[in-house]
């Protein structure tokens, strides 16, 4: 049996978790984690190796040991007075592009369900040859099929207000990739002209009488179909963010880019699960959703549930 590739690896954290991971990971060789050393968070510790694996610095060297060592990968296991260094070493790790993984529940009461053993693999090339594959003969069934409701819902939304059919906005896509999400236009034209970026709320004044409908149905977000076939998205996954909230989301939310690990979907755990986002608490909620689905997106049986229930979630009109 051929051995995994193995991925160049440090471990932020100096800590009895931190060596106890490395002692598992020994355990496991089939993960592929090749651990290069440890980096100290934060102070300085006489002891500058465990097990023959050094201690190769702290933050303020991350950039230089990650070129150094070719390291692709970082496992992340922080005391709990070390939550603080939690959003700079994610900051670090997507400057400089390198997959994170946080592998400690003991950061936040609000995240103790949160975040479990986020050492997952990635799809492997047969994986996401068939997730692939179903994307696109799902997309493309769905865009033969419903061509008829497409050209319905455009004329009524041309007939109601000005502006164009289809709204095409930025979104965060896997990896923190900007990519154009397209829908049908369920707002009056120049919706956010005067106030920026802003969330939809109930009773939004800016949304057309076809546009509730729309939303009620989520036949707005149809058009998706095309980013899927595109391969921009995938029919489940996360919701994909705009920028302009993502930059807010992360800096108040530590484990928000975690989302990015994976492609968006059109629908997603979260989405027939929590809804809308109303609040800050709304969005931490969807957060929790988003990475037990990142953490069980390869489950046949998983993904189906949440299909299932996007059809409930349409057919009750629980849109908004």
């Amino acid at each position: 049996m051929q051995s995994p590739p193995q991925k160049n690896t440090l471990i932020i954290g100096w800590n009895v978790e931190a060596v106890t991971l490395y002692d598992r990971l020994l355990e496991v060789p089939a993960l592929g984690y090749n651990v290069r050393g440890f980096i100290r968070p934060e102070g300085n510790d006489r002891k500058r190796h465990y097990k023959n694996v050094p201690v190769l610095g702290d933050l303020e060297n991350f950039a230089e040991v990650v070129r150094k060592y070719n390291i692709t990968d970082v496992l992340i296991v922080l005391s709990p007075p070390e939550k603080i260094y939690l959003p700079r070493i994610i900051e670090l790790c997507n400057s400089n592009h390198i997959e994170y993984s946080i592998v400690s529940d003991a950061y936040d009461s609000d995240y103790d369900h949160v975040v479990r053993h986020v050492i997952k693999q990635v799809l492997s090339p047969r994986e996401f040859g068939f997730r692939r594959f179903f994307d696109i003969f799902v997309s493309l069934t769905l865009l033969i099929l419903l061509f008829p409701l497409f050209i319905i819902v455009a004329i009524a939304i041309k007939l109601e207000t000005p502006g164009p059919i289809i709204y095409s906005q930025q979104r965060l896509g896997h990896g923190g990739r900007v990519f154009a999400v397209h829908k049908f236009r369920s707002m009056v034209q120049d919706a956010e002209k005067k106030t920026g970026p802003a969330w939809a709320t109930k009773q939004d004044p800016r949304v057309t009488k076809v546009g509730r409908f729309l939303r009620k149905t989520r036949i707005d977000e149809l058009p998706q179909l095309l980013n899927v076939l595109k391969g921009d998205m995938s029919f489940i996954g996360p919701r994909p963010e705009r920028p302009f909230f993502a930059n807010q989301f992360k800096k108040q939310i530590p484990f928000y880019m975690a989302r990015l690990k994976t492609k968006p979907g059109i629908t997603g755990l979260a989405q027939v699960t929590v809804g809308y986002d109303e609040t800050i608490e709304d969005v931490k909620e969807k957060i929790k959703k988003d990475i037990e689905y990142i953490e069980n997106r390869n489950s046949f049986l998983f993904n189906l549930k949440i299909l299932l229930k996007t059809v409930l979630v349409v057919l009750r009109g629980e849109g908004q």
